[in-house]
């Protein structure tokens, strides 16, 4: 018998592996997005342009993209705790690294290394989850799981604000502070994971052999299935489907994390204000995230991702920071009540080592989109001197992934209807 939601088996997973993993992503997210905050001083300091900006916070996502797919495969060699536990260490350091930056190469060359440092962490996790819950129980904890992106941000967002007024302290300017202060925690958490984690139910103390069993027998019953309905060829097509849909969504996420700031700033608000504006944003993102940790099926998915094109195409109309900030809490609700949903969808059709290497290979390919959709930004505002072509670009590339994740979430109702 399938453990239903509400199962203590299925309680007793969600708090004990949720909370610890939420905080470490937190930790990862801001890390690779806290350098929006910094740019509004770091930027004047080191003589970066907004081009040069865009390039730099996109860079990370090749180096992690080209890093990925091993780092995914080394989590099965070395086991998550260890993995996982290194990789935060490794990451903490870079990060705390970028405070002592005098150029922009050696800016660039520190977020290439930031990027093969995280490289193993997001689909590390989302891997790791397959290890523990059958496929119908995902979304709901990916859900959770994933609410550290709004999470980070709502909180991040107004502690990097405050962080840049610690300018000329100890002779440091407020960026530098920023990056030693935010990325000190990823070095002590990393230390704390080694003893928190485990590598799967099989070496969980807190499991039963009862419940070890019960487990084990679920998920094997669900592999067999997904071994007798593999659909072949087909699957290939799919995997690409989904990368170019998480290609297109990442243009978004990141379009919005990295240049939200600077076009409220440029919009009229403060340092200060802009911090508490972000909270404001990512916070509907976290509630709409909850929202979407209770739908069943993958009919909204294309909804979703219409609402954040409106969202984008209504920032790049608007002339005030109110309405700015309307747009970009309407593009963050579709973004991330998209994301559980859109995990679950590409997690849902292969197992084991299989599903390991998919989604190190759609992540791998959002990274991409990761890439493009700041240096586009920065490379448009050169180009036209405003913000407003970048934004209404995004919002096109997520109207079209809504044509795709359509397909894709036919696809899904079809194989459920015939299994």
């Amino acid at each position: 018998m399938i453990a239903s939601p509400q199962s203590p088996l299925y309680r007793k997973i969600t708090l004990r592996l949720v909370p610890v993993l939420v905080l470490l992503y937190m930790v990862a997210f801001l890390d690779r997005v806290n350098i929006s905050f910094a740019a509004l001083t770091m930027n004047r300091d080191l003589g970066i342009s907004e081009k040069l900006y865009g390039f730099a916070a996109g860079i990370f996502f090749l180096s992690y993209c080209l890093f990925e797919v091993p780092a995914n495969l080394m989590l099965g060699r070395l086991g998550a705790r260890r993995w996982l536990s290194i990789l935060m260490v490794i990451w903490g350091i870079v990060s705390m690294g970028t405070a002592f930056v005098k150029t922009a190469p050696e800016y660039v060359g520190v977020r290439l290394l930031l990027g093969i440092a995280e490289a193993g962490f997001f689909p590390g996790v989302i891997f790791y989850f397959t290890f523990w819950l059958p496929r119908h129980l995902r979304t709901k904890v990916m859900a959770l799981f994933l609410l550290a992106v709004p999470l980070c941000s709502s909180i991040g967002s107004p502690i990097s604000a405050h962080l840049l007024l610690l300018d000329n302290l100890y002779g440091l300017k407020g960026w530098q502070w920023l990056f030693l202060l935010e990325g000190l925690p990823a070095v002590l958490l990393g230390f704390v994971s080694w003893f928190v984690l485990c590598d799967g139910p099989s070496t969980a103390p807190w499991l039963s052999h009862e419940e070890r069993d019960k487990l084990r027998k679920e998920i094997e019953q669900e592999e067999q299935h997904l071994l007798q309905t593999k659909p072949g060829s087909g699957w290939a097509w799919q995997v690409a489907r989904d990368s170019a849909a998480y290609f297109l969504w990442s243009t978004g996420i990141y379009g919005l994390s990295f240049w939200m700031p600077k076009i409220l700033v440029a919009a009229g608000a403060s340092t200060v204000a802009t911090g508490w504006w972000g909270m404001v944003t990512f916070g509907v993102g976290a509630l709409a995230m909850l929202w979407a940790s209770q739908q069943k099926g993958f009919r909204v998915l294309p909804l979703l991702f219409l609402a954040t094109a409106a969202g984008f195409g209504g920032a790049g109309l608007s002339s005030t920071v109110p309405m700015a900030v309307v747009s970009f809490c309407v593009a963050s609700a579709g973004l991330l009540s998209a994301l559980p949903i859109f995990w679950s969808l590409a997690a849902s059709r292969l197992s084991g080592q299989a599903a390991g290497s998919a989604i190190a290979i759609v992540n791998s390919v959002g990274a991409v989109g990761a890439f493009t959709g700041p240096f586009a930004m920065g490379w448009l505002h050169d180009l036209t001197h405003g913000y407003s072509a970048g934004l209404w670009t995004i919002a096109s590339c997520l109207g079209l992934g809504a044509v795709l994740v359509n397909a894709a979430a036919k696809t899904a109702r079809a194989a459920v209807e015939s299994a």
